[in-house]
């Protein structure tokens, strides 16, 4: 696990939230370090879903014909060194400073793709993420169950990418009264 990272969002949780309540819908607008991490996550680990061509065309030279199963190479663009510093890094810190929702000029943030062909639902989808992930980790300790510290994060890679090695973890309850949960 990334610990700075972690500390990090419990202590913009703790701040924000408290540990006597539990994450609520209004808490969202304030955990800025929050959403980085959630953005560097989908930056770093977000498919996008094929398209299919509607016509025959031609792009970059080459023909594409009509029904050809169409792919972004997201993983490409999000690790772009041009755009990114040590892009394959986890610093969730460089999108602190940036207003970098998926709608920018040099697309090179798309994780629910960008124009007209965006994720209808990526606005729900970014809140969902956030709100997911900050209730989880505000309400519990994170731990895998063999006690390695260290995750394994290799990647296979088919139409979507999936991990090698399925992620495991036991949750230890954090918050200061079991009686929120009731």
């Amino acid at each position: 696990m990334n610990d700075r990272v972690m500390k990090n969002v419990k202590r913009e949780l703790d701040e924000i939230v408290g540990l006597d309540s539990l994450v609520e819908d209004h808490h969202l607008k304030n955990l800025n370090y929050l959403e980085a991490v959630v953005k560097e996550t989908c930056r770093l680990h977000l498919n996008l879903f094929p398209r299919l061509s509607t016509a025959p065309s031609t792009l970059g030279g080459y023909a594409i014909p009509k029904g050809s199963m169409v792919i972004i190479n997201a993983w490409a663009i999000h690790r772009d060194p041009q755009f990114w510093d040590e892009p394959s890094e986890f610093r969730p810190e460089r999108f602190l400073n940036k207003d970098d929702d998926g709608n920018n000029s040099n697309f090179q943030f798309i994780p629910f793709g960008s124009g007209q062909r965006i994720c209808a639902g990526a606005n729900l989808a970014g809140k969902l993420l956030r709100y997911v992930l900050a209730s989880l980790l505000h309400s519990f300790d994170w731990k895998q169950p063999d006690g390695a510290e260290k995750i394994e994060f290799s990647d296979y890679y088919k139409i979507f990418i999936k991990k090698k090695k399925p992620l495991m973890a036991v949750p230890t309850l954090r918050l200061s009264s079991q009686d929120l949960f009731a």
